[in-house]
């Protein structure tokens, strides 16, 4: 079972705009577009749209909260949320004719601490060995990194598998844990490793390298249209992935979700190594043809997925 947690939950509200968005002055949307946003719940949504399930856990708050979970239920996608005190935050981002994309995101509630305790008391319930617990996106305000920590080693501890995609404090106290999977881009791989950020795959490789040393058990490093570099202490090759045309981006919100969605969907269903690279990279990519965070239907994923190239590094 896949089990993804939004500490930071959100409405997404998608703008699109026909002309370049011109800052101090009026601009004017033609369509308006509202669906449930954080990076699990869209890691959920993804693995909803490649054919899996998952259940999404995490905090949700005030009327957004329950409109939230409430787009949730519509879509068929599980979810176990804890309901706390304000209002959930609201995502903005603006896309114009021409595919550029302006996000203007809200910070969050702080929690208490009685809510991160009601938090792993609902996780027990998903804690079964076997288990792919999804752990992604930034922490409401104030939220400690004890308890970012402790949340890691709750899940390693029982015997789950943990997927991380967060970036900076985040992404060095979750490797301190030894999660399974890890997926930083390449200024986040970069960042962590103290290394300048590049698209030469055989740069990547060495930094990604790092990164298993500092306690990843398999490092899958996005670079946009330029594909992914994935290395693993369990596999004796590197691979470096992409699409053949490449596919530039037109829809890039969300693509990253749908690459840890893949890979989580991938490790459920016990693919290969290589399987779940090109698995990844391909609904990465087809994710990338759509606007706003729609998440490619497992018909489009296969469509490009006969068209990646597999490279041993």
């Amino acid at each position: 079972m896949i089990i993804t947690i939004t500490l930071n939950a959100a409405l997404d509200r998608t703008l699109r705009i026909e002309q370049p968005l011109v800052v101090g002055k009026l601009n004017r949307a033609v369509s308006s577009y509202l669906e449930p946003g954080g990076k699990g719940i869209n890691v959920s949504r993804a693995v909803k749209a490649l054919g899996g399930d998952s259940v999404a856990l995490g905090f949700s708050a005030g009327t957004n909260g329950r409109m939230m979970k409430d787009m949730l239920t519509s879509a068929d996608i599980h979810h176990d949320f804890v309901d706390v005190s304000g209002q959930m935050r609201v995502n903005t981002q603006i896309i114009d004719a021409q595919g550029g994309h302006t996000e203007v995101n809200e910070p969050g509630n702080k929690l208490e601490d009685a809510d991160f305790l009601r938090l792993l008391d609902r996780m027990d319930n998903y804690l079964d060995k076997g288990n792919i617990f999804v752990l992604a996106g930034s922490t409401p305000p104030g939220f400690s990194m004890q308890n970012y920590r402790k949340l890691c080693q709750t899940i390693k501890k029982r015997g789950c598998r943990l997927i991380i995609d967060a970036q900076g404090e985040l992404l060095l106290e979750a490797l301190q844990c030894e999660p399974d999977v890890v997926k930083p881009n390449i200024f986040e791989l970069a960042e962590a490793v103290g290394d300048k950020p590049s698209t030469d795959p055989e740069v990547v490789l060495v930094s990604a390298r790092k990164m298993l040393d500092m306690g990843a058990g398999t490092v899958c490093v996005s670079m946009s249209q330029e594909g992914a570099v994935f290395v693993s202490k369990s596999e004796d090759e590197a691979l470096y992935v992409n699409t053949n045309p490449r596919i530039y981006d037109e829809g890039a919100v969300g693509t990253g979700d749908a690459m840890v969605g893949a890979i989580a969907n991938s490790m459920n269903k016990g693919l290969r190594f290589d399987e779940m690279a090109r698995f990844a990279v391909a609904t990465a990519r087809a994710s990338s043809r759509l606007a706003g965070t729609e998440m490619a239907t497992l018909k489009k994923v296969y469509e490009v997925y006969e068209t990646t190239q597999v490279y041993i590094l």
